[in-house]
């Protein structure tokens, strides 16, 4: 998940965490700002990126991201930092 603030990615961590409670119990949001200057195409200017973790492995992750994906979120990338 992407927002053009940091509040703004943070409250779609506390809205996912209400909706998929099971899912993320025991996560924690983090924010990360990508800033995409002045790209001819896609998105532009500074964005923040939720990511959920503590992801611990690739395969958590990925498994993260099943469990969210069969619940009906589609906005899951799998990414270990």
């Amino acid at each position: 998940v992407s927002r053009k603030s940091r509040e703004d990615a943070l409250k779609s961590f506390a809205d996912l965490h209400q909706k998929y409670p099971d899912i993320l119990q025991g996560r924690a949001p983090d924010v990360r700002e990508k800033d995409f200057g002045d790209a001819p195409t896609g998105p532009k200017g500074v964005w923040y990126r939720l990511i959920v973790g503590p992801p611990g492995s690739k395969e958590a992750s990925q498994e993260l991201c099943h469990k969210l994906a069969a619940q009906g979120f589609k906005g899951c990338f799998s990414m270990v930092y």
